[in-house]
């Protein structure tokens, strides 16, 4: 139970960590390792007839788990101004080979 051996605070975008230093340190790396897993994602935004994303998304959503699954993306209909708007999310490597599939 070492929660209560650190505290984070953030103001104004800049992150106060206080603590033992060891467990400040581990927090500290926590939160740089998140930081540059979401640096490396990036986003693209598709545009797909309306009238399939029921058939994309299959039955109980199985169909579009199984593609995010397989390129390791998120996929988000938002449908947008033309009802049409898909936005795929995920690391740089990755968006663009679900994007062409």
């Amino acid at each position: 139970k070492q929660w209560y051996q650190r505290r984070v605070a953030i103001t104004a975008g800049i992150i106060t960590i206080t603590g033992y230093q060891a467990n400040a340190e581990q927090a500290r790396d926590a939160i740089m390792k998140i930081v540059a897993e979401l640096e490396e994602r990036i986003s693209d935004t598709v545009e797909i007839d309306s009238r399939v994303h029921a058939r994309l998304i299959g039955q109980h959503g199985k169909r579009i788990r199984k593609i995010m699954d397989k390129f390791g993306v998120d996929i988000k209909f938002s449908g947008g101004e033309t009802g049409n708007t898909v936005t795929i999310e995920g690391k740089k490597k990755k968006v663009p080979t679900a994007t062409l599939r």
